[in-house]
């Protein structure tokens, strides 16, 4: 199966009848199954074809998760045309830009949005018609006969977030995002219960929540909010989830207060019995986890091993893998018959790696096309064949990959050194004074960024507080060589400035966040 057809088609032949989608409308749970989404598939693909977009016209999509999103993302590329995600967060002047950058010629819009329609029509010339997402666009449409799309056909433009620059369009061909789905290893069955609680116009969201759990003729419930998760984790209760680390992190910090309230409300002390703690934890795992959840899959940042342990407890699974949106996305990954905690998996069995200069080269079938009308962009990352990623990493003895810092954020200090941020972070992270940090280099030093956690320092003084994390530096610094050690510490007001991923915006650390 070699495109988006392919992989729908055989998908809808063998799984029609089993409920696909799931839903909140007011409390009340709606389902659809593949053979209705299908025909919302249809409908979309017969109207595009009637209104004139036949072949390669751009077609943005701008709104969250839902099953009239999937089904005209369907629509769009299993009818040769070019689907382009866009993030409905962003503000609508950069909507607009991107509009045009991508030079989309429709665009799909949510409820939420339709009231961008009059901007778009006035600052975006080329697009001739505005869809609205949940309405009966193409009632009239009749049935055509639509040439399957090629597997060098570009399906997909997807604008990476980044942390730095200007955003750029990757292009993704049919073939890439086919392979892809194809080349992940995913443990589950036909009716699998999947709860989707990532943006869906993310690459790593729309090609392992949606695309590889519905060929496998998954149910995908969708979280309609990050505060409801763990509420919608009880109605939905989900055996599979797919989070980034920040996630993981959030609920395990609410877990654990949650665990040692319970024991000393209950016992008057956090140390009991192992037998006792399993109690109290099985309690926990229905009311936060919804009693079913057995794997969650994560990638997007690093995840300490620490969280994998901890979640293990719970009997619950966390397997890391890597990919970036240039590889469609998933380039290695853990999976349950192979996982090592700590790294991020495997290559996929259609991903070559090796290594120059520490920095990690990418080639295979899920590689993208290139950067849309950046040709500067792509010849500096795509260079005979192989994809430099930017990452630095090693693989082990077993063929398991590490990641140790990303090339651009290495600090290179005074007397020659070369020291990865991250590397520090993600030690220091793990102390419970400390909810996020960043290191940055200043004045031949390293100085430590954090925002603390406001549940474990709420009682503090401002004094009590700083002399604390002193002291978490100072253990630090204790064991480290001079160059790697921190010799500066400001404390945050605010939590850093993220990205649309929700990774942080390191250019931006040393600016508080005017949105809290």
């Amino acid at each position: 199966m070699k495109t988006i057809r392919d992989i729908w088609e055989k998908t809808v032949e063998n799984y029609g009848e089993l409920t696909a989608v799931r839903w909140l409308e007011k409390k009340e749970i709606k389902d659809i199954t593949y053979t209705g989404v299908n025909e919302l598939v249809l409908s979309t693909r017969n109207g595009l074809a009637e209104a004139g977009y036949n072949r390669h016209k751009h077609i943005a999509l701008i709104g969250t998760s839902s099953v009239w999103w999937i089904s005209s993302f369907f629509g769009i590329t299993t009818g040769g045309n070019v689907a382009v995600p866009l993030d409905a967060g962003l503000p609508t002047e950069e909507l607009i830009d991107l509009l045009n950058r991508s030079d989309s010629v429709a665009v799909f819009l949510d409820e939420k949005h339709s009231t961008m329609a009059d901007t778009i029509r006035k600052e975006c010339g080329q697009i001739k018609d505005i869809f609205i997402l949940g309405k009966d666009n193409f009632a009239a449409a009749t049935s055509h006969d639509v040439p399957a799309p090629q597997p060098t056909d570009i399906a997909t433009i997807i604008y990476t977030s980044g942390t730095t620059g200007k955003s750029k369009g990757v292009m993704l061909s049919q073939e890439n995002m086919a392979e892809n789905v194809n080349s992940v290893e995913y443990e589950a069955t036909p009716g699998c219960q999947v709860m989707s609680v990532l943006p869906i116009h993310h690459a790593y969201c729309l090609v392992m929540d949606w695309l590889k759990t519905l060929s496998l003729g998954c149910t995908i419930s969708i979280n309609d909010s990050f505060m409801h998760m763990v509420r919608n984790m009880g109605i939905f209760k989900p055996e599979v989830m797919l989070m980034v680390p920040l996630m993981i992190e959030t609920i395990y910090k609410k877990v654990r207060g949650a665990e040692e309230t319970a024991l000393l409300d209950k016992f008057g002390i956090t140390e009991v019995s192992d037998l006792t703690k399993a109690a109290v934890r099985k309690v926990l795992y229905e009311k936060v986890f919804g009693g079913n959840l057995r794997t969650i899959f994560t990638g997007g940042a690093h995840l300490e091993p620490y969280y994998i342990e901890k979640f293990d407890e719970y009997g619950i699974g966390i397997y890391e893998g890597y990919g970036m949106s240039e590889c469609s996305p998933v380039i290695t990954n853990n999976t349950l018959d192979n996982n090592k905690p700590g790294s991020i998996g495997k290559p996929l069995k259609n991903v070559e790696i090796k290594f120059e200069d520490g920095e990690i080269l990418v080639r295979g079938s899920s590689v993208m096309q290139g950067y849309y009308k950046m040709p500067e962009e792509t010849a500096q990352v795509l260079k005979d064949g192989w994809l430099h990623t930017g990452d630095k990493g090693y693989l082990d003895e077993d063929g398991y990959l590490f990641i140790n810092g990303r090339v651009k954020n290495l600090i290179i200090m005074s007397n020659g050194e070369n020291v990865s941020p991250e590397e520090i972070e993600n030690k220091l992270a793990l102390n419970p004074l400390i909810q996020e940090i960043i290191v940055t280099g200043e004045n031949n030093g390293l100085v430590a960024r954090i925002f603390p956690d406001e549940d474990a320092t709420k009682d503090m003084a401002r004094d009590e507080l700083e002399n604390k994390l002193q002291q978490v530096i100072d253990d630090y610094n204790s064991n480290q060589p001079s160059y790697k050690q921190i010799t500066g510490l400001v404390i945050r007001n605010t939590p850093f400035i993220r990205n649309a991923t929700g990774k942080i915006k390191r250019q931006e650390a040393t600016l508080e966040n005017a949105a809290v």
